[in-house]
């Protein structure tokens, strides 16, 4: 097991290279944009997990991560390049246990050049508006617990 693997099934708070998810609807544009966002951020910033199943807390939910766990990498990959034009590969999706309860990690692995983002990230909310996750040109890093722009 890897090092941030391990300090994220540890966590008790986000960080800089530890991201919770309670579920993510693999249907849902919107999740996706904001897992792209976490996952380049993430990249960006030296690498680090998102577990998937856990609440705020890093506490497992116990709701099914099944569906995440069968997600097909190339489905990953293809999100990514969606938004990058990039054909992102660093990283591993496995299950392990926390607390007794499966749960699904995303581990991503370092960049050594940032990732810009080529297209913005948009998704339709309420009322025929979108909303805006990223935009073009921008390149995100880990703040603390946040996946932010760069700004320096």
């Amino acid at each position: 097991m890897n090092n941030d693997l391990e300090e994220a099934l540890y966590a008790t708070k986000e960080s800089a290279n530890t991201e919770f998810k309670q579920t993510f609807d693999l249907s849902s544009i919107q999740e996706w944009v904001e897992v792209v966002k976490d996952i380049v951020a993430i990249a960006n910033s030296g690498g680090g997990t998102v577990l998937f199943g856990v609440d705020n807390s890093g506490e497992p939910t116990a709701r099914s991560v099944e569906a995440i766990l069968q997600l097909d990498p190339a489905e990953v990959t293809n999100k990514v390049r969606k938004y990058t034009n990039y054909e992102f590969t660093e990283f591993d999706l496995v299950e392990v246990l926390k607390s007794d309860t499966t749960v699904a990690a995303l581990q991503i692995f370092a960049l050594s050049i940032p990732l810009v983002f080529t297209s913005p990230g948009t998704c339709p909310v309420h009322g025929g508006k979108q909303q805006t996750a990223f935009g073009m040109g921008t390149i995100y890093f880990r703040h603390s617990a946040k996946s932010e722009p760069g700004t320096y």
